[in-house]
Parts: structure tokens; sequence; C-alpha cells
């Protein structure tokens, strides 16, 4: 025992990281354990961006003036999101 040091802190770097989900998919793989879902008819994406835009700003209140550093998109599937719905997204997340 008489080894035994400590170490001093690892540096936390300012910041955090948004994920956003998209939980659709064209189909469901079957390795997929992901809260994904397929979509027989057209998905309303304005809706969705909304709510998320939503919840974005009520997150930023929260965040105590930290900053984003990373944002990761997963799912589902998100290359199904239009651009705009991507943009939207993107531009909430710089906004807050």
């Amino acid at each position: 025992m008489g080894n035994v040091r400590a170490f001093p802190p690892v540096a936390r770097e300012p910041g955090f990281g948004v994920y956003v989900h998209w939980p659709f998919c064209a189909a469901k793989c079957p390795y997929c354990d992901f809260n994904s879902h397929v979509r027989h008819q057209a998905i309303d994406q304005e809706r969705y961006t909304a709510a998320f835009v939503r919840e974005i700003a009520e997150m930023a209140k929260r965040s105590s003036g930290e900053r984003v550093t990373s944002i990761f998109l997963g799912g589902g599937t998100p290359s199904l999101m239009r651009p705009e719905t991507v943009g939207a997204i993107l531009d909430a997340i710089a906004k807050a």
C-alpha cells in the first residue's frame, strides 16, 4: 500500500454535447435496439422541429451559460430529415 498515490483531478472542458434523436427509419434493422420506428405515412417534420426547438429553448435555460461543444444526430435514420429540419434544429442550438 505504500505505492498508492492520488492522481490529480482531470480538467473538465467547459461545455456539453447535444444529442438530437430522430426516431424514424425506412426499415427496422434486425440488430437495432434503439428507440426507432418505421413510419408508413409522412412524418410531420414541421411539428417535430417545433417541438425540438421548444425543448432546446427549455434546456438552454438550465445550461448555466455553458456552450455546446458537439452535436450528434442519431436515431433511427437522421439522414431522413429534410435539410430544412436539420438547419432549423442547428440554428436553434446555435441561438440557445
